[in-house]
């Protein structure tokens, strides 16, 4: 597919490549074209005109902000007819994209930065879809990873949760390696250690056998080191924080969702 990628920021940069890796011709727009020249140097083609690169795709990718995605969208409206337009603005409806391009196929997403690595989690929401388009566009998100369709309703929560997930386990790795080295361990050591029990402990519940509780009694055992260490962890309220944190993010995507339908494009 001919997929153009409006917005080569961060999680921009890692779905080209992500689609890049999987054999889609892939077309990356910002406004310095000069910041894109590693995707460059994987092949993929970098330009700072996003009419052009949304004239001759098949697919467009927004990966802005809410609100420069809707700016950006009253520019190319009349260039997305009939195609399908795939927004990973985080707290944009789908109703709200449609208003401004009616005569698309829209559909709101959201990944993470694992994308990068074919790690990621997306999830997405559209009525627009034939059965065929389903498959066009879930062939394509899995490019960035594991990809699950869901109700729009669900969205802004997820957006805290996958869109933002990354952000938190960085936190929890950097933890667990100046834990490391407070009882001494060498800095490379303490790095893998933390990153490799997450993704062995991670493998685990995705096999789905058996509860994450169960799973953390089996590594707990009486008068033992593992109990010391929940008992620290449960006085901290590492559980309250980490829902408090999520909470938090959940909500602030419902008000700049909020926001954007009280201002619309003024701010654009």
């Amino acid at each position: 597919m001919r997929v153009s990628v409006l917005g080569g920021g961060t999680i921009g940069s890692a779905a080209a490549e992500a689609l890049n890796s999987s054999g889609h011709e892939v077309t990356v727009t910002r406004r310095s074209a000069a910041k894109l020249e590693k995707l460059e140097n994987l092949g993929i083609r970098t330009m700072s005109d996003n009419i052009v690169a949304a004239q001759e795709a098949e697919i467009i990718l927004m990966v802005l902000k809410p609100l420069d995605t809707l700016f950006l969208l009253e520019k190319i409206g009349d260039h997305t007819r009939g195609k399908i337009v795939i927004s990973l603005a985080a707290a944009l409806s789908t109703s709200k994209i449609k208003s401004l391009i009616p005569d698309s196929k829209v559909v709101r997403a959201m990944t993470n930065v694992a994308a990068r690595v074919g790690g990621g989690y997306t999830v997405y929401s559209s009525d627009d879809l034939s059965e065929s388009e389903e498959g066009v566009v879930s062939r394509l998100l899995n490019s960035f990873g594991k990809t699950e369709k869901v109700e729009e309703r669900y969205m802004d929560a997820l957006t805290a949760m996958s869109g933002s997930g990354p952000a938190y386990i960085f936190t929890i790795i950097e933890a667990m390696v100046y834990a490391g080295l407070k009882v001494g361990l060498p800095r490379e050591l303490a790095l893998r250690s933390s990153y490799q029990t997450i993704l062995g402990s991670a493998k685990l519940v995705a096999e789905g056998n058996s509860h994450v509780s169960e799973l953390r009694d089996l590594v707990t055992t009486p008068g033992g080191v593992t109990i010391d260490a929940l008992y620290e962890l449960e006085n901290s309220g590492i559980r309250t924080a980490f829902m408090r944190a999520i909470e938090a993010a959940t909500n602030k995507a419902r008000k700049i969702s909020e926001e954007i339908d009280r201002k619309g494009t003024q701010n654009g």
